[in-house]
């Protein structure tokens, strides 16, 4: 593929060749395409919410991450003076700050300066945590207004340490208990949730994830599905799945838990109660949100698509968020076929707006 001219922002061709590169032939063209036609006329708002990695490493080496194969680099954090560069860029602007990547944020020492700075600028936290931080950093933030998502895969003892190792079952559901416990005695009871990602193995755990949810005192259940380079693994598995989603579904009202479905499964429809609009029935994520890693990548969307706007060690947030790799994005990726990684997206938008209504 030919690129005659390479738009004006720091590290261009670099980036050209990160986000064009893996992109099939028959849409790299189109693509190229769009990023060389520059930003069109009009502005794009800044962001209501970003998603900051400030760890890129985690205790635990899940099967569907990886991220923790090497064990723990705390080398990986995102430096505290880009982090309050970044506060004083943007958070007068967003309403809400994730404070996670790929990674377990729970693990920096110096965690609470980070929260510190969000504190001051009274902006809504969430996090996703494999549950294995201090119950103090959780009850902290739940006591300061903020959400927390526990990733909990497996209902039986066995899959649950097949799929989090080395974690130990037994361990983390006390973990839960008491967490569930400081969320009721601190009135916080809606802003925990348990997260289950969907991948090989745990297909039948759903059920039991609700059940596990209602004993731990967490009044609900989110599901994903995860997004793994096997293909075929979902078709294989897809009967199995859609009968434990069907009884998740018919448990959750029971005993109290509100479970949030995808409203697909691959190409198949989940009609359920529990079912919610996902992402690829309609995405504004590009446009709402941001994603910076630890090393100052700036990304699309909180289901870490891997094109990338522009980096902030070459430039401001803004530059990234206005220029032509970001425009480009924009204006290509509701277009069939769109980007692939977009393909079969199961973000819920509405889970929190549902859990408070």
């Amino acid at each position: 593929m030919r690129l005659p001219v390479i738009p004006p922002e720091g590290g261009a061709f670099a980036l050209a060749q990160r986000n064009l590169d893996p992109l099939p032939d028959e849409a790299r063209d189109r693509w190229a395409g769009a990023v060389m036609r520059g930003s069109p006329r009009g502005f794009v708002a800044l962001p209501e919410r970003l998603i900051l990695e400030l760890l890129n490493s985690c205790n635990l080496d899940c099967p569907m991450c990886r991220v923790g194969e090497f064990g723990i680099d705390l080398d990986r954090q995102m430096p505290f003076d880009l982090f309050c560069r970044i506060a004083e860029e943007l958070f007068g602007h967003v309403r809400e700050v994730r404070l996670n990547g790929l990674g377990e944020t729970s693990l920096l020492p110096d965690l609470d300066r980070y929260l510190d700075v969000l504190e001051r600028y009274g902006v809504r936290i969430e996090l996703i945590t494999n549950g294995t931080g201090k119950t103090a950093i959780y009850e902290r933030l739940l006591a300061t207004g903020a959400t927390v998502l526990v990733s909990w895969d497996a209902a039986r003892p066995e899959v649950f340490e097949r799929v989090r190792r080395p974690a130990r079952f037994a361990q983390l559901a006390q973990t839960m208990e008491d967490l569930g416990r400081a969320a009721a005695r601190l009135g916080r009871t809606d802003a925990l949730h348990l997260l289950y990602t969907l991948q090989p193995g745990t297909e039948r755990e759903l059920p039991g994830i609700v059940e596990l949810a209602h004993r731990f005192g967490i009044r609900s259940v989110v599901t994903n599905v995860a997004k793994l380079p096997v293909k075929d693994w979902l078709r294989r598995i897809e009967s199995v799945a859609f009968e434990a989603f069907a009884e998740a579904d018919r448990m959750a009202p029971a005993l109290g838990v509100k479970l949030s479905l995808p409203d697909h499964l691959g190409a198949r429809r989940v009609e359920l109660p529990s079912a919610m609009p996902s992402a690829a029935r309609g995405c504004d994520r590009p446009f709402k949100e941001a994603v910076i890693r630890w090393n100052g990548d700036v990304q699309v969307c909180n289901m870490f698509n891997p094109w990338v706007y522009g980096n902030l060690h070459l430039g401001s947030f803004e530059r990234a968020w206005m220029g032509s790799f970001a425009v480009a994005f924009r204006t290509q990726f509701r277009t069939e076929p769109g980007h692939p990684y977009c393909k079969d997206c199961y973000y819920l938008a509405g889970v929190y707006e549902r859990n408070h209504g």
